[in-house]
């Protein structure tokens, strides 16, 4: 079975728009997946340009179109659209279309898909219903290129992006729910991060994790990262310690300890990553973007500007009752204090405890376990193309 998708739209990205910025992300993860992609546009930057796409491009004809006279030279105009698209899409296993079959910007390019999809696995991925919208004040679709848009066609696959937009296009097509897939627009959790350390958080998979527990610090034994493992290793989950863990240069002695902490890790089965091993120390402030929690084991603080660091960024925190974190997170609402005697099963169960209630937490977990790009893709996306 051949592996080649065309995506087509009025536009491409650098053209904005939510539409534009949707089909670059679908590009992206399918050719992740070793999928030949063209974009064909009228606008933009895409691989196939074909300025008849554009939304501006039969300006005159939709001017009589929009008082609701078919111009004499319609007919003309989409039997030649449909040749190029034709010789466009030529070798594509499947044709996505955004928008086109249910908008009005482009009725040229509506009709000539209409022609072109008889012989074409088609998806129809609906944004957007014209007819539904009170603002574009359409004639009544009493000629052929508005009733191109107000009327199923059963050789198109429909998707929509909400439910309630399939409710509104099985209501306004008449169509069986079976026909229509919902499959939500995405976000790329990685996309707050600075570039350098999106590179790396993607290639380390780190928001496939957990929680995922952040604790800033040199690499200093007094810093008690062994507890901060033993802790890390009874959370609920998939965890993940991640440690930004430069080496301290004032105390060079300290060289094995990585090393000890690592045998540790794979001992408890907990998984670590140093990140100054990937990421300068210098740019690595920003990886509290990529926690859950922030935990400091430390058993001697001078101050703890993490503590007010992940507090700015929202971050709920697990903190040694050592009297400068004691001073410093007091007022703090989403946090917690435990004893450095204290068993790490007993913290683990109060971290979780605290994470499940904090909105916060939730509601990013909601986003990057549903509304990642990656999730989307391998859960809705894959399967609707259907290559093996």
């Amino acid at each position: 079975m051949g592996r080649v998708v065309s995506i087509l739209h009025y536009s491409s990205l650098p053209v904005i728009g939510g539409v534009e910025f949707v089909i670059d992300k679908q590009v992206e993860m399918m050719e992740g997946d070793g999928i030949d992609v063209r974009v064909i546009a009228g606008e933009g930057k895409p691989d196939i340009l074909i300025p008849e796409i554009s939304s501006s491009h039969y300006k005159a004809i939709h001017k009589e179109i929009l008082r609701g006279v078919e111009p004499d030279n319609f007919t003309e105009e989409v039997d030649k659209l449909t040749l190029r698209l034709k010789g466009a899409v030529s070798d594509s296993d499947l044709l996505i279309v955004h928008n086109v079959f249910t908008m009005h910007f482009n009725l040229v390019a509506t009709s000539a898909l209409i022609n072109l999809i008889e012989n074409q696995r088609t998806i129809a991925w609906v944004h957007d219903i014209s007819y539904i919208d009170p603002t574009y004040e359409l004639p009544p679709p009493n000629i052929p290129s508005l009733e191109n848009i107000t009327r199923p066609s059963e050789r198109l696959e429909y998707v929509t992006i909400t439910e309630y937009r399939k409710e509104k296009l099985i209501d306004f097509l008449s169509l069986d729910k079976e026909r229509v897939e919902v499959i939500p627009n995405g976000i790329d959790p990685y996309q707050v991060l600075p570039p350098g350390m999106r590179k790396v958080a993607r290639e380390l998979n780190i928001l496939s994790f957990y929680p995922v527990v952040v604790y800033p610090s040199r690499l200093t034994r007094r810093k008690n990262f062994e507890f901060a493992i033993e802790i890390t290793a009874k959370l609920k989950g998939n965890p993940l310690l991640l440690l930004s863990a430069p080496q301290d240069p004032h105390n060079p002695k300290f060289s094995s300890y990585k090393g000890e902490l690592r045998s540790l890790a794979d001992k408890k089965k907990v998984s670590l990553i140093f990140f100054s091993d990937y990421i300068p120390i210098e740019e690595i402030y920003p990886f509290y973007l990529l926690g859950d929690l922030l935990l400091i084991t430390s058993k001697m603080e001078g101050f703890g500007i993490p503590v007010l660091e992940s507090a700015l960024m929202r971050l709920p925190s697990a903190l040694s009752k050592i009297p400068p974190l004691s001073e410093v997170g007091r007022n703090f609402k989403n946090r917690i204090f435990f004893d450095l005697d204290e068993n790490p099963c007993d913290v683990a169960d109060r971290i979780s405890d605290m994470l499940d209630k904090c909105v916060s937490t939730v509601d990013r977990r909601e986003v990057i376990s549903r509304y990642s790009w990656q999730k989307i893709y391998q859960d809705k996306i894959r399967a609707l193309l259907k290559f093996s």
